[in-house]
Parts: C-alpha cells; structure tokens; sequence
C-alpha cells in the first residue's frame, strides 16, 4: 500500500511503505489483525497508512533498569521514547510526525494548538512549524513570565507566537476565534487539539506499539505490562489500537496525572476514530481501559511527594531524568504498585513519554530525599 505524497517540500523526509525507518522491520500476520482487509498478508510499523513526516530518531532504545528490579524484586525495563531526538519532545514527537505530514497534505500555511505554559505538546508544534517554515500560534492558559523557562522559552526560540488566556476552558474557545479570523484574510489555519491528541496524532503510537512489540521478540517469552503517564488520552489511544491490530498480549496500565472526569470514554473515542482510519474493525469499550487513578496528586501540573521520591530515585539509581508533570507520577505508580505486589510473575516496561524541561520549572518545588555528604576540599 502506497502512502500518499504530503508535499514537495523535504519530500525525502516523508517515509513510505518502501522505506526503512528502522532495523527492526517485521511482519505480522495479518489474519490475527481483524483488518477489514482480509487479503492483506502481513502488517509492519514502515506500511504506515497516513502520511508520515520524519522527526523522530527511531527505534528508541529498550533497556533493563537492573537497579530497580533488583529493589523492587521485578523485572522493570524502560521504552526511552524520552529520547526521541526533535525539540526534547518526547511521545509528542511521534504524534506530530502523522500531524505535520496532514499540515502539508492540507497545504495549510499557519498551525493552531493549546496547551499549559508548559506544555511539552506545545512546544514540539511550535519547532517542527519552525523547521517548515509555518507560521505557529500557541493559545497557553496563564501568564508569561518574565524569564521564560522551559518549553516557553523554547517555545519562544522557536518563534511561535504566543496567546495566553486565564483558563484551560477558554483555550479551545480562542483558538477556534482566530482561525476563523485567519480564514476570513484568506489564510488555510490547521487547528491541533491538545496533546495532539486526535485519530491522526494517535497513529504515532500505533506504529511505537509495534516497534515495542519488535524489541520484546528479542527477549525470552513472559506476561508483559506496559506502564505509562495518561492525560490527553492520544497516547493511551494509540496505544490501544496498536496493541488490537496487532492481536498483542502485551497488557496496558495508564497512570493518570490529572483529574479530568471520564478519560476512559474519551481514550476509546480516539482509539475508534484512529482505528477507522486504518481499516481496523474493532470498536473499543471503557472497560477495555485500564487506569490507575490514585497518583495523579492535587491536578494536572502538581507535583507529587511521591513523584518526587520516584524523580529523584530514577535519577540516582539508573541515571535517567523524569519530569514531575507525567512521568515522575508514572513511575510512582509503577514503584507503589510493584510493592504491593501487582506485577507478580510479570514484566513490566515502563514507556519514558519525555517532559524534561519541565524539570527545570520546578525545582524550588522538588524534594532533595538523599543529601549528599559535603566534602571539603583542602
């Protein structure tokens, strides 16, 4: 199956089926897939059925964290999608590859998106518009400060303009109102949800879930969770419509990091739409959704006590940098869980989603759990 052409524009940086993104190409079998395709053969994460926009360094890397196994007497390894490679973006990289690719296709001259002041989305919208020589506007709720720090001084790097609103509830309502203004001066806006969190942003994690799926074969057979951070709800989705086209046994357990009613429904609603855009049959139900509601702390943006500990952990034991907003939470679940007995018998790897600039935010709110021993010099 051919991918359409997006544009002229960097056209060697739009992969297609008769490309190879990585070295772990392998084929599945189709029957398992429930494709409405009955005649297709086999099903790989380079056959994408969007167009695709290369930003991303990919595979990235699946390794054992042989520290905490050995503390929390589990089998604990880590999917560094933190490492993806474009604008410290992490898993909104991925989405943005299928994103962007749809901004050429649509030959739209100005993007849209919303996000916090922080937003790590926002951010990767604003580098890749940069890198395409788009015009980009971020509708942030808060303020700007004046120092920006993190992802809104990227942000401002990158050139984006930037619109901050009061409440997260009037960002949509914003951007909506100038797209229409834009449209009005003849301009082609192309509006993004938050997090990148639609069927076509959703995709980026249908192809990760096969490359992960590529990795695991590698290693000796055993029950497998998949713990990540779940917020937007666009990971989660296409998560979850990779792990059903591919008739996977991997298990998937989201930590939420906010407190917004009903993100089950709105996990399988993406997962639907993705689903029907690449011919997969099958329609998702809530109770197909697993999430662990309990570690999200005070809302979305708070850091945690524990999620601190589990920053600081990580760092001192394996050397690897979480970020307080998603990840920190995570792997508080995963280490909470772990004690209490969860994953008995089972694997579990830990998806790193990214967010580090967002720790250079928040360190007057982070805890330092183990002080070092001064040593003076003489």
């Amino acid at each position: 199956m051919r991918v359409p052409e997006v544009s002229a524009f960097d056209s060697h940086c739009v992969v297609s089926d008769e490309s190879v993104a990585s070295n772990n190409r392998s084929s599945m079998e189709g029957h398992k897939t429930g494709l409405s395709r009955s005649s297709m053969d086999e099903w790989n994460m380079n056959d994408s059925k969007l167009p695709r926009l290369t930003l991303a360094t990919l595979p990235t890397p699946l390794h054992r964290l042989q520290n905490l196994s050995d503390e929390l007497a589990t089998e604990v390894w880590i999917k560094r999608d933190d490492l993806t490679g474009f604008a410290m973006g992490g898993n909104k990289v991925r989405k943005a590859e299928f994103i962007f690719a749809d901004v050429l296709a649509q030959k739209s001259d100005v993007v849209l998106t919303i996000g916090a002041t922080q937003s790590n989305h926002a951010c990767v919208v604003a580098a890749a518009a940069r890198r395409l020589r788009i015009e980009c506007h971020l509708f942030l709720a808060g303020q700007m400060s004046e120092q920006p720090t993190g992802n809104l001084l990227l942000d401002r790097l990158a050139g984006a303009e930037l619109h901050f609103v009061n409440s997260f509830d009037e960002r949509s309502p914003a951007m909506e109102a100038f797209a229409e203004v834009l449209r009005a001066k003849g301009r082609i806006p192309y509006t993004i949800p938050l997090g990148g969190s639609n069927a076509i942003g959703a995709y980026g994690y249908v192809v990760g879930f096969q490359e992960l799926e590529n990795q695991l074969r590698s290693l000796p057979p055993r029950p497998t969770r998949l713990v990540f951070a779940s917020s937007s709800c666009g990971t989660y989705a296409g998560l979850l419509a990779g792990k059903a086209l591919l008739d996977s046994e991997i298990e998937l357990l989201g930590v939420r990091v906010d407190l917004d009613p009903n993100p089950e429904e709105t996990i399988c609603a993406v997962a639907d739409a993705c689903a029907q855009r690449i011919g997969l049959t099958k329609r998702f139900r809530s109770e197909e959704v697993h999430l662990k509601p309990d570690y999200a702390g005070e809302d979305y943006g708070v850091p945690t006590e524990e999620g601190s500990e589990a920053l600081t952990k990580l760092w001192q034991s394996e050397g690897i940098l979480l970020d307080p907003v998603y990840t920190a939470k995570a792997m508080a679940g995963l280490i909470d869980l772990a004690r209490r007995g969860e994953f008995i018998n089972e694997r579990v790897v830990f998806l790193h989603t990214g967010g580090a600039p967002a720790v250079f935010t928040s360190i007057p709110r982070l805890e330092f759990h183990t002080q070092p021993e001064a040593t003076e010099l003489h």
